[in-house]
């Protein structure tokens, strides 16, 4: 049972077991969320509904359609965000007109990649867009689908650069770390294949040439045109993005009077300082210069581009200094202790606060899925749990102090399917971990795919066909450090071994991919890191960057080698043979 603010009375763990919600954490929620208000009316419904209303409304569409006087919803609606004005004169409600699911996601296979990992002999020590498009050329000319990648959200423009894309600054901007610079690379940029990424000099040497070649561009109309076309949610970004180079990266540590985006010392600076207004405007075009390339990038890739969006951003960036107001600052989302880490997760993520994100109309959440859908023919949504419920963890208490807050899913699902559908994007939710009764579902009822890992489950033969299936990903071992011995646990060992006994690590890679190609699961994915033969994992949860390089591995093999040499040669021919084989067979 949920109370008022959405708090659960407490969980049943993975074995069953229920945990009571502690009282203290339940009243520091509360403190935290406050006292939820009134707000203006929303409505939700389906494309196609008629339902009477209770009163004649004026209809306004969101596209500034008038459609007059009505009594109840003509069928025709389209999808979106609409204004039912009662004539009456009472308050107008935010009428939201969603589409029952989600464009469909392709059958077939693909590659997930950390986008930084790519690796080419002329790129500037981290891998880009440019890297990008190349692999997925090379998966379409093998006959791939999709090519699922890391987040590309933004972090904070100071050094040191965070290594996480997980952790980023804003969720709704991107990284302008992936724009490839085809000039030489500067001699004390290292790039390595299979050594660490230092991004804090690439992006010292990024940003060096980038601020180069905006002196011949800053007066060039095309960018200027795009950032007006942006609104003001381009321009506040970039005034944090502005502040950030003056003051450092954590709003919190500003100067007082910086604090708040809407205080007027804030809104005086680009008018009083034009130092500071050409830094905004500095920002603004590299966001144009990361867009134009996404977009070029994912027209040139042949494939379905898989955009990954975070499960949320750091507390000291700038999604959180535009949205404080919204957010429970001093909570992180996190996870529950479970046998995959006994000590539970604490993912140091914000979350916004039910009742405020719902009086505000969801509208940092629209922008936010518009954003993550647009130049991608796929979303992947990490951690889509959070979007039913999410495990607050109290700032400096232990996730056993923890408990889940409940969202308002059903309205979020339904933003998501119109956002989706408005951009051809088809989505999958990662749904791993604790999964509360419905969720899985709710999901499949929104034509939102699911998730397996054959780490996790060895049955992939009765896994469901709406599912993106994987031998791992980025928080786990790799095929090669499971069969070493290197990484993973004796059970993960014992199960690849006993698939495919006495044989060699490429057999190993080929036998578990080939299990997993020949799942009823619709979407088939490998990793860069398994096409390479890596030995490391991309991520280890629960660790620090001061212990392992996290999210800084540079890939062995460049993307020009990747399916040109073993293990990547035979698991291509393995997802292509199976593919073939289904083709034959649907015929």
């Amino acid at each position: 049972m949920d109370d008022l603010w959405g708090i659960a009375d407490g969980y049943h763990d993975v074995s069953g077991q229920w945990h009571e919600t502690p009282a203290a954490t339940r009243d520091l929620l509360r403190a935290l969320m406050g006292e939820p208000q009134p707000a203006e009316p929303m409505w939700f419904v389906d494309e196609g509904d008629t339902s009477a209303l209770q009163g004649p409304c004026r209809l306004l569409l969101d596209d500034g359609t008038d459609r007059g006087e009505i009594h109840a919803l003509p069928a025709d609606i389209p999808i979106g965000y609409h204004s039912l004005m009662p004539l009456d004169g009472g308050p107008t409600t935010m009428l939201v007109v969603s589409p029952r699911t989600c464009p469909p996601a392709p059958h077939g296979w693909g590659v997930s990649a950390q986008v930084y990992s790519l690796w080419r002999r002329d790129g500037w020590g981290i891998g880009d867009l440019a890297d990008v498009e190349y692999l997925g050329q090379r998966v379409a000319a093998a006959g791939g689908v999709a090519v699922l990648l890391s987040p590309l959200h933004a972090p904070a423009p100071t050094l040191p650069q965070e290594p996480s894309p997980y952790y980023p600054s804003s969720r709704r901007w991107l990284n302008p770390l992936h724009l490839p610079l085809y000039a030489d690379r500067p001699a004390e940029l290292s790039n390595e294949p299979g050594a660490l990424i230092d991004r804090d000099r690439v992006w010292a040497a990024k940003r060096q040439a980038l601020s180069q070649r905006y002196q011949t561009e800053a007066a060039a109309t095309d960018w200027r045109g795009w950032a007006r076309a942006q609104g003001q949610e381009l321009w506040r970004f970039c005034t944090f993005a502005a502040l950030a180079d003056r003051h450092g990266p954590a709003w919190q540590q500003w100067p007082e009077e910086l604090r708040h985006p809407d205080s007027p010392a804030v809104a005086d600076l680009p008018i009083t300082d034009h130092q500071f207004a050409a830094a905004c405007e500095f920002h603004a075009w590299m966001q144009y210069l990361v867009h134009q390339e996404l977009g070029r990038t994912s027209a040139g890739a042949g494939v379905a581009l898989i955009g990954d969006l975070a499960v949320g951003c750091s507390s000291d960036g700038a999604d959180a200094w535009l949205h404080q107001d919204l957010m429970a600052l001093g909570v992180s989302i996190g996870a529950p202790p479970d046998p995959f880490n006994a000590a539970g997760q604490d993912w140091g993520l914000p979350p916004f606060i039910p009742w405020r994100l719902r009086a505000a109309q969801y509208a940092p959440f629209i922008a936010l899925v518009r954003a993550a859908c647009r130049h991608m023919g796929g979303l992947r949504i990490d951690h889509v749990m959070g979007l039913f419920r999410q495990f607050w963890v109290p700032a400096g208490g232990s996730p056993a102090e923890g408990a889940y807050v409940h969202l308002p899913a059903h309205e979020m699902l339904a933003i998501i399917r119109i956002e989706s559908t408005r951009a051809g994007t088809f989505v999958i939710g990662e749904d791993l971990g604790t999964v509360e009764a419905g969720v899985r579902e709710a999901l499949r009822d929104s034509g939102i795919l699911g998730t397996k890992v054959w780490w996790f489950d060895q049955a992939c033969e009765q896994w469901p066909e709406a599912n993106l299936a994987t031998v791992t990903t980025h928080d786990l071992p790799t095929t090669a450090g499971v069969w070493f011995g290197a990484d993973g646990s004796d059970e993960m060992y014992d199960a690849l071994h006993a698939l495919v006994p006495g044989t060699d690590a490429t057999a190993a890679a080929v036998g578990v991919h080939a299990a997993v190609a020949s799942s009823p699961a619709q979407l088939v994915l490998v990793t860069t890191d398994d096409l390479a033969g890596m030995l490391e994992r991309p991520n280890r949860p629960g660790t620090t960057n001061d212990k392992e390089p996290n999210w800084s591995r540079r890939l062995a093999a460049g993307v020009d080698r990747l399916f040109d040499a073993e293990p990547g040669t035979q698991i291509v021919a393995v997802f292509t043979n199976v593919a073939r084989n289904d083709t034959i067979l649907g015929d």
